[in-house]
């Protein structure tokens, strides 16, 4: 199956609302609040911080996107298979990443079930109903064209940044500085910096996660190669300038010990200063905060379908296309279906558990794998339009891979090994896995790598371990 088969629908402007609204989730509404009770006021510096790792994460993306790889999905896939010249390794860090967006599917579409109860006109249906209609809709609208989906995520995109400006903005004028002084207070900080500004930080980076969606989309954009490059680092800058703001505002506001104690703090500073409504108006952007990532969040699972099937790891059929609106059907519904069993049955805490810890691995292979680029396939590195040099290179992906280690250290270690195994043996098995990420994302990985040497044994091991660049040789 070639990438022809899928229409490339999608301008730049459709790119930017892809990678600007799956990063600006509804976490912009609370993680402000949730930072400050680690880090007090110096949640703006976490912001800050943030973002020259995930620049150095996109430029990543970004070398890869430039090239022959630039014009085809599958994202991180392509890159590190294609890198490594090994489909075996590329499998592994993109089918602990493909649980990790399905899961994170029903985590959205549960927040704005909860979401509508905001609203008595909508209690006719229960959150769990909502979710399903929100996971519904949205397939359908990913499933009618791939430019209809992007006309959507446009339009809610422009709202969402719309409504987050007109709520910021104005805050500029009532902030405090004194708010941010100590800017390390002992009550946080008191045990030493590091440690607390290290959790902070890591727990703000998850606000940014996601954006790598973008790269999925290269078979369905318009001149990918020169589009998708500009979009990721521009984006990166956008979104972080905004995260920026909305931090600002709400510690320059409030108290951080306030904002630390709530649940709404975009809400509770906002209301200080904006004249009507602000309750109301936060409820919107949430809801579209949901809506923008999980729509974009439909485009990965489905697009890793189709590059899965085109190098022969999974059957045809679930790579198919449809051939009145070119978009791949199959892998939509499965995506659909998984996330609606996940809501419906209340089990998304599993696939969240892995979903944080397998995309930090997955950023890190990936970078990794950029450093090695120039090495260990020079010919592929050399066809990139951005030809940044092998110690550049090395320079980016080793800080990227750096922070992405210390990010993965500080999302698996949650919880007790000991505590696990303690449960293992005493035959409560999900109740391990969630006790420890480490033993849930090993457990995710033995499944993917049985039913990867399970179709292998189906096609008599013709699945080629080393594959040649096949497609790209002939461009």
């Amino acid at each position: 199956m070639s990438d022809r088969d899928l229409e490339r629908n999608l301008t730049s402007i459709h790119s930017i609302a892809v990678i600007v609204g799956t990063m600006i989730g509804a976490g912009i509404f609370v993680v402000t609040g949730e930072a400050a009770a680690i880090m007090g006021p110096a949640v703006p510096l976490g912001f800050l911080v943030g973002v020259p790792v995930v620049l150095a994460t996109a430029i990543v993306y970004s070398v890869y996107m430039s090239g022959p790889l630039g014009d085809h999905p599958g994202g991180a896939y392509m890159h590190i298979s294609r890198t490594w010249n090994s489909t075996l390794v590329g499998y592994v860090f993109i089918w602990l990443k493909t649980v990790a967006f399905i899961g994170a599917q029903a985590v959205f579409a549960t927040g704005f079930g909860n979401a509508m109860g905001y609203w008595p006109v909508f209690d006719f249906l229960g959150a769990t109903e909502w979710a399903i209609v929100f996971l519904t809709a949205f397939y359908l609208v990913h499933l009618v064209g791939v430019d209809v989906f992007g006309r959507t995520q446009a339009a809610m995109t422009g709202l969402l940044v719309a409504i987050l400006l007109l709520l910021g903005l104005p805050g500029l004028l009532h902030v405090d500085p004194g708010n941010f002084s100590p800017l390390f207070p002992a009550e946080t900080f008191g045990s030493g910096f590091i440690a607390p500004f290290v959790a902070g930080t890591s727990a703000i980076f998850f606000s940014y996660i996601g954006f790598e969606s973008l790269a999925q989309t290269a078979g369905e954009t318009e001149n990918p190669r020169e589009t998708l490059p500009k979009v990721f680092t521009g984006s990166v800058l956008g979104v972080g300038a905004i995260y920026l703001l909305v931090s600002v505002v709400v510690l320059g506001v409030l108290p951080w010990k306030q904002v630390a104690e709530s649940s709404t703090p975009l809400t509770d500073a906002a209301a200080t200063y904006f004249p009507v409504g602000t309750a109301g108006i936060v409820a919107v952007g949430s809801i579209l905060a949901y809506a923008t990532t999980a729509n974009s969040g439909y485009v990965a699972p489905s697009r890793i379908l189709y590059s899965l099937g085109r190098d022969g790891l999974i059957p045809d059929a679930l790579t198919h296309v449809n051939d009145r609106f070119g978009t791949p059907d199959v892998g939509l519904t499965i995506t659909w279906g998984i996330s609606v069993l996940l809501v419906a049955t209340s089990t998304f805490s599993y696939a969240l558990n892995v979903a944080l810890g397998a995309l930090v691995l997955m950023y890190l292979a990936h970078s990794l794998s950029v450093v090695a680029l120039p090495h260990v396939n020079p010919g592929l590195y050399e066809r990139s339009d951005l030809l940044l040099s092998p110690a550049t290179l090395a320079a980016v992906g080793l800080f990227s891979a750096a922070a992405m280690a210390v990010f993965a250290w500080q999302t698996l270690s949650f919880g007790s090994i000991g505590n696990a195994l303690d449960l293992l043996a005493a035959g409560r098995v999900g109740d391990a896995l969630l006790a420890n990420n480490v033993l849930l994302l090993a457990a995710w990985l033995l499944v993917g790598l049985l039913i990867y040497a399970g179709y292998r044994a189906r096609t008599d091991g013709s699945l080629p371990d080393r594959l040649p660049l096949g497609f790209l040789d002939e461009e």
